[in-house]
């Protein structure tokens, strides 16, 4: 019966024809929910190996351009969101760890990953899947699917596994190299033949309209209202951006009995620290989002912000 069920929503699903791709076996999602997002497999090339240059040498960066910025064991790096956008992912290593800096346009949600595994380090690629409008990564050693959103295998031999998500910080890039003057950035000489000042997203990011769909969605909120969203044993908590950026001082809370802070951003975003300084590892993204993979998240100043995510959506209609 198990292997009809499973030919049977095969069959019905988008990846029909292609599961000679990935290993979709043990899967914890419904198949006929990845849908393919334009490009097939590869067809947006992760970057392996990447090239780096130093502040003086980043003429090509605006002050005010975003990077997903990580600092581990006395070394910084900077990844430009431009760059993110036309690759998604960037196997790397920092401070000879080996991390996958992650960016999905659609759900404007940046997560970095240890890529190590028992014992093993994974080397991911782009699916060319969605799942809930989300990013699927592909690890190329056993090709099981992982939703960035998700933060664990959802296919495979690997399914249920999970990695290690590594504290990392959305900033400008005039502001990140303020804190990290020794920081590298990643360099547009990538061996790709793409322009890197061309955002095909820039019609979408406009929109309040999503392009793909997404499993339910939760209306305390517009869908494209940007959160900043932590879990901590297995308590989520989101933080509205705008909400946050609209003081100067870092909002104090508790999620699952840990003090917490969360700080206004610096290009529309935010971080979270613990009581003593150090960053957490949380995740901006739009609301839809964080909502589609945290069913059970708790929304920072509930009451006030359902009415006025309600007066916002029905002025929409």
């Amino acid at each position: 019966m198990t292997v009809v069920l499973l030919v049977a929503a095969l069959t019905n699903s988008p990846l029909y024809g292609q599961q000679g791709d990935f290993d979709l076996s043990r899967s914890r999602v419904d198949l006929r929910e990845l849908m393919p997002g334009g490009p097939g497999k590869d067809g947006i090339p992760a970057l392996t190996n990447p090239r780096f240059v130093t502040p003086d040498q980043a003429r090509y960066l605006a002050e005010q351009e975003l990077v997903v910025g990580i600092s581990l064991s006395g070394q910084d790096k900077a990844y430009p969101i431009r760059i993110l956008t036309l690759h998604e992912i960037v196997n790397d290593a920092v401070a000879d760890i080996p991390v996958a800096v992650t960016w999905c346009p659609l759900t404007r949600s940046a997560v970095v990953f240890d890529r190590r595994l028992d014992g093993e380090t994974l080397d991911f690629g782009v699916s060319g899947l969605l799942y809930n409008s989300n990013l699927v990564m592909y690890d190329r050693n056993h090709a099981c699917l992982w939703p960035q959103l998700a933060k664990s295998a959802v296919t495979g031999k690997l399914s249920s596994k999970r990695l290690k998500i590594l504290p990392s910080l959305v900033a400008t890039w005039g502001e990140w190299r303020r804190m990290h003057p020794n920081t590298l950035i990643l360099s547009p000489d990538t061996g790709f033949p793409i322009d890197y000042n061309y955002n095909p997203y820039l019609g979408y990011q406009a929109s309040p309209k999503l392009m793909f769909p997404v499993k339910g969605f939760d209306n305390r909120l517009p869908p494209k209202s940007l959160v900043i969203g932590i879990r901590i044993k297995n308590v989520a908590k989101a933080y509205p951006i705008q909400l946050i950026n609209s003081v100067t001082y870092p909002l104090e809370d508790a999620v699952a009995g840990i003090s917490i802070r969360i700080h206004p951003g610096f290009g529309n975003t935010a971080y979270i620290t613990d009581a003593q300084g150090n960053l957490l590892p949380a995740t901006v993204a739009y609301w839809f989002a964080w909502s589609a993979f945290n069913r059970d998240t708790l929304l920072h100043g509930e009451i006030s912000l359902l009415h006025e995510g309600e007066e916002q959506i029905n002025d929409g209609r």
